[in-house]
């Protein structure tokens, strides 16, 4: 069911997207930075209105000729934010009405005056260029000499990158026509800026150089999103991230927005149990914050796709994870440079907590983090550059203490938010050793305390030594799998045997009669030895309840643990856990396992629950084919759609204005 709603989804955002677009489009919203000039009004007519209304804004480039604008050509307009409402007055958004293109950016990069969802420059610079813009001619504002030739040095380097046909070190420009010669632009501009009498290295590392020594080079996250688009950035950025200590690969940096403030407990328990240890925290001063907003993001710190904003950054969390999770292919394509799949699990999980009940309207992302390793050096410079040598410190100092002190074999972690879990070379032979993050000992000692409660279980797993925070166990030579008999079709495995099912029972009770629960006990934490039978091996979660009991009836491996419960529990620890969890291995419904029936009446059930769960699997495959098919036409007719609104805009941009 899950591929299914995910295909689901991704039509339905496709379909979503489109409509919202043609909609958009035909109410004149904006979609992106794409804006007409009416030819009655006409250039000259516009330039006026923005100089009669005190628009504050600059054309940025090729303004020599204005109003005059060669065929094929548009104006890329920059505006104040403050002053876009007045400016979008006399432009329009239908291309049917065959206009004179502009792109209008907004300094901070509001929905739909942006480059690619960033502000197309930099806040702080965008904002000098305004300061300090002048008249050309008494009818256009352009950026003053400097300006102009820094921001034509960034528009060639950081958004055009190859295709600005200026050399590269060790790199041939292969692709389209370049659409201006920016080489010859640039050498002009320098020349008739302060910056003439200084060494002009005419290469994309040069000018990157030149920028980050004017202080225009984008920040390393911007950096990040631009190279989706700009393969110079991504070549580039690949270079950083090798000579960056490889202690700091599990440094994350957590923001907190201004409307998370009273969060701050919430936020700073979900970060520690879903893996990351706490290293430095601290609110930014309300003096700072503003100069440091402009160097995260752009300095877009709009809403997105949220119906209001969160706010600026307010309060950070300086973090470790000992085991970064490897985020998968679909997830490294929409977050280009992150490292760490957990980064996404918990902002997630944390605008979950914090918009459960709101109203749409009051809706927000509340946690902004860095992607990786680079990204988390320069927030830190920002926001508290004394701190640096104490992280690399820590940093190191934890690496060294989560280091496994054998051999590894093979490398078994699932999420490993409390530990990993590893096959090593154990005194010669394979064991399995546990080794648990830094402030996890309680996890540990749960591991030991169930061997000390469990001695005389045979399923309950050995353990071969004990260190500070480690457990090395015995190593089976099988798995679940090897034992399971009936497999429903196009079932992931087979049901347990009933003798299976008996030692599983068998495990929970003796706990409960001890007075301990066995708490996030799974069918993933149990294994088969040819020689020593099932084996328990995870007890993270056992722990001592109020009084014994001598029934199966509420154990809380199989039901929702009571909500006046007071002890920890993993994430997940609620809503069906028989259901989500059992049933799929047992094959029997809760009442039939928690109550002792014999095998003539047990085998019945389990074969009407296989012939159940068969038919449901082939409905489901069934549907999942038409889904699959659907979602293929709905994506080639949104495709085709595309093309033929592409096509017509093309051909209606080419007809005159019709003589009336």
């Amino acid at each position: 069911m899950q591929g299914i709603r995910r295909k689901l989804e991704a039509v339905t955002m496709s379909i979503v997207s489109l409509v919202k677009g043609r909609v958009s489009k035909l109410l004149g919203s904006p979609v992106n930075e794409r804006r007409y000039i009416d030819h009655s009004l006409g250039v000259h007519g516009f330039l006026k209105r923005l100089k009669e209304n005190n628009v504050n804004y600059v054309v940025m480039r090729w303004f020599k000729k204005l109003p005059e604008v060669a065929p094929g050509e548009d104006i890329d307009i920059l505006v104040a934010d403050e002053d876009l409402e007045k400016l979008t007055l006399f432009v329009n958004t239908n291309i049917a009405r065959k206009g004179i293109p502009c792109d209008i950016y907004s300094v901070s990069g509001l929905q739909g005056t942006s480059w690619r969802g960033l502000p197309y420059y930099p806040v702080a610079n965008a904002r000098k260029i305004l300061d300090n813009a002048v008249w050309l001619n008494d009818i256009v504002r352009v950026p003053a000499p400097d300006e102009h030739f820094l921001s034509m040095c960034y528009h060639a380097v950081y958004h055009k990158g190859y295709a600005s046909g200026i050399p590269s070190h060790g790199s041939i420009f292969e692709g389209k026509v370049v659409d201006h010669d920016y080489k010859q632009e640039i050498e002009r501009l320098f020349n008739n800026s302060s910056f003439k009498g200084k060494e002009l290295e005419m290469t994309l590392e040069g000018l990157d150089g030149l920028l980050l020594q004017a202080g225009w080079k984008p920040a390393y996250d911007t950096l990040e999103k631009m190279s989706k688009a700009n393969h110079w950035i991504h070549d580039n950025l690949v270079s950083r991230r090798e000579n960056i200590p490889e202690n700091w690969t599990g440094v994350t940096v957590f923001l907190v927005r201004e409307e998370g403030i009273g969060y701050l407990d919430v936020i700073k328990r979900c970060i520690f149990e879903d893996g990351f240890d706490h290293l430095v925290e601290g609110q930014i001063p309300p003096g700072d914050i503003q100069a440091i907003a402009a160097g995260i993001l752009g300095g877009n710190w709009g809403k997105g796709p949220w119906r209001k904003s969160g706010g600026l950054p307010a309060y950070y969390f300086v973090t470790f994870d000992s085991k970064p999770l490897v985020p998968n292919a679909e997830t490294m394509k929409e977050n280009v440079g992150l490292y760490n799949g957990r980064v996404m699990l918990t902002k997630r999980r944390v605008r979950d907590i914090y918009n459960k009940g709101k109203r749409p309207s009051e809706q927000c992302n509340i946690l902004h983090s860095t992607d990786n390793s680079a990204q988390a050096i320069d927030y830190l410079k920002l926001i508290d550059p004394g701190c640096l040598e104490y992280i690399d410190q820590e940093a190191r100092r934890k690496c060294v203490g989560f280091a496994t002190p054998f051999k590894v074999i093979e490398d078994l972690s699932h999420h490993a938010r409390r530990a990993k879990v590893e096959c090593v070379e154990f005194h010669g032979r394979k064991a399995i050793c546990k080794t648990f993050k830094e402030g996890r000992g309680i996890y540990l000692e749960r591991e030991v305390m169930a061997r000390e409660l469990g001695k005389g279980l045979p399923e309950v797993s050995d353990i071969l030594e004990v260190g500070d925070n480690y457990i090395v166990m015995e190593c089976c030579d099988g798995s679940l799998a090897d034992i399971t008999t009936l497999r429903p079709i196009f079932h992931g495995h087979g049901l347990l045997p009933l003798w299976a099912i008996k030692k599983i029972k068998d495990v929970i009770f003796h706990y409960r009669a001890l007075g301990y629960e066995c708490i996030d006990l799974s069918p993933q934490n149990i294994l088969f030895d040819s020689k020593k039978g099932l084996k328990v091996i995870d007890f993270e979660f056992l722990q001592k309840v109020d009084k014994p009991s001598r029934t199966l009836k509420g154990n809380y491996a199989w039901y929702d643990v009571p909500s006046d419960f007071a002890g920890d529990l993993p994430l997940g620890a609620s809503g069906h856990i028989y259901r989500t969890h059992w049933m799929s291995y047992t094959g029997l419904p809760l009442f039939f396992c928690v109550n002792d029936f014999p095998g003539c009446i047990l085998q019945p059930v389990r074969f009407l629950a296989y012939c159940y769960v068969s038919i449901r699997n082939l409905g489901r495959r069934a549907v999942d084919t038409s889904i699959t098919f659907i979602v293929s036409q709905c994506r080639s007719i949104i495709r085709t759609s595309r093309k033929f609104t592409s096509s017509l805009s093309h051909l209606l941009s080419g007809f005159d204005e019709p003589s009336r």
